[in-house]
Parts: structure tokens; sequence; C-alpha cells
């Protein structure tokens, strides 16, 4: 009956959110921004301080803006998956550059293997799905209606969204054997393997790499920027052209670290597009 509850509740939310302007949806995603920001204590003092690790050199007032700018760009990334299929399908409000990179990895007749990264209004870069099958892994939500409902919600766009469970590797050689591209985050801490982040030591998933090295797929990696006028722009960057030396174990290992690498460079040109409030590093155990 809870779960019932909070999902009626949410229903009401978003149908009354889409009442209104797409302008104003956004103002209140950064209303909600800056009272998580404020009153959320954990999530403002693991953000900071992932922050602070990443760039040493900034000040505190550069750290604290773009702390408030990431909150921002990801309360209005959240809140507007709430009216997906309409954001994806407004002109202008998604633009994917370098799509030829996908074009011409597809076109091996293999399937493709893409690494995602938590930046911008991330989910949009699925607005490929108008012209590929995507296949995809999320958590499953606690709440059953509600995972019903955004399950719903990305098949209707021609993705295929598998829950993270001990069946997802065999479900996801089902779509590699029909060649389907399959996206993955590629960011956060999971397990995986350890590799340097910002100089630090962390955990990286090698579900990516792992997937295109055991299968000689192609893989490519891509991101997303919020724009100030709340369009955004994926970037399919590159095929990665990835180390292959025979011990698969270490290659598994160098093409991890390899990924993580491109990734940094791009965190630190757009710090604001990234989502610092995730416990990275662990560091939230270093600053009780």
């Amino acid at each position: 009956m809870k779960h019932k509850i909070e999902y009626l509740i949410i229903l009401f939310f978003i149908k009354i959110l889409c009442i209104l302007p797409e302008k104003i949806r956004f103002k209140i995603a950064e209303f909600f921004a800056i009272v998580g920001y404020k009153f959320i204590k954990k999530r403002r003092i693991i953000t900071l301080a992932n922050l602070k690790m990443a760039f040493p050199d900034k000040s505190q007032e550069k750290i604290k803006k773009i702390a408030l700018d990431s909150y921002k760009i990801m309360s209005k990334a959240f809140l507007s998956s709430l009216w997906f299929e309409e954001y994806l399908k407004e002109e202008g409000n998604v633009t994917i550059e370098n799509m030829e990179v996908l074009d011409k990895a597809y076109s091996k007749g293999k399937g493709v293997i893409v690494a995602c990264m938590h930046m911008g209004n991330m989910e949009a870069s699925l607005k490929v799905a108008e012209k590929y099958h995507i296949v995809t892994v999320a958590k499953k939500q606690r709440n059953p209606y509600l995972d019903r409902l955004i399950t719903k919600n990305r098949e209707r766009i021609n993705i295929t969204l598998l829950k993270k469970s001990k069946r997802t590797s065999r479900e996801l050689m089902k779509h590699i054997k029909r060649k389907d591209i399959i996206a993955l985050f590629s960011d956060h801490r999971d397990k995986g393997a350890t590799v340097n982040f910002f100089g630090e030591t962390t955990i990286a998933p090698t579900g990516a790499v792992f997937l295109a090295l055991r299968n000689d797929l192609p893989l490519i990696w891509t991101f997303n920027i919020l724009n100030p006028d709340n369009t955004c722009t994926t970037k399919i960057v590159e095929e990665i052209q990835m180390i292959k030396t025979g011990n698969f174990k270490e290659d598994v290992q160098s093409n991890t670290q390899l990924l993580i690498n491109k990734m940094e460079k791009i965190i630190s040109i757009y710090p604001e597009q990234w989502m610092w409030f995730h416990d990275r590093w662990r560091l939230s155990k270093k600053i009780k």
C-alpha cells in the first residue's frame, strides 16, 4: 500500500508539473537543487570533499560554485526524465555530435558497446534510439509501480532497460548475439578494477571494457552537456583503440584505466556537468 500511495503522489506531481511551461519546470528543478544542497548535509559534504580532492588548486568559493551548478544540472536532468519522451522529441532539445562515429562502429556488423558518463542531461543521449535500438542497465526501483512506469516509458522510445541482477550478464550476452548497441555507465564507483582517478586510487566499473574485449566489439564513449537554455548536446567522442596484449585480465585493467583517463580530462573541462554528490572515492569514511 505504501508503494502505491507513493506512486500516486508522484504521478499526480508529474501531471501537475507537465501542465506548466517547460521553462518553469526547469526553474522548479533549480529550486529543488538549492534546497537539496543546503539541507542534505551529508551529500553536500561529500560533494565539496570530492571537488576539493579533484581540484586542490581551486578556491573554496569556486568549489562551492561548481558544486551548486552541478546540483542544478543534475536536478534538471532528473526532473526532465519525468517528461522524457516529450523532451527528446521536441526539435532542438537534443543535439548529437559525431553521429558518424557510432554509424561507423555499427557498420562493422558486430554490435557496439558504449561507455557513458553521469554528465549533463545524461539520459537524453538515448535520443540515438530514434535510429538504433539501445540496450542499457539500471538498478531496479524499490517501488515496483514506479519501476514499471520507468521501464514502460523507456521501451516506448526503442530502448530495452535491463535491471541489475544475477542474470544481467546472461541477458546482455543475448543482446550481444543480436548485435545490439549496449550502453553502460562507466564513470561511477562499482565492482571492477582499481584505477587512479584524479590522483586518488579508487574502483571503476569494467563492464563496458570487459564486454568489448571479450566479444571483440567496438567500444565508443560519449558524454552529455546541459546547455544554459536547457537544451543539451550529446558528444560521441571516439571509438577507443584498445590495448590488446593477449593477457585478458591485464587488458581489462589497462583499458579501464585508459577510459577513466579520458573521462577525467572531460570532467576537468566541464566540472559543473558531472555528478559530484556520489561518494566516488569513499571520502565519507575519511571526513566523519
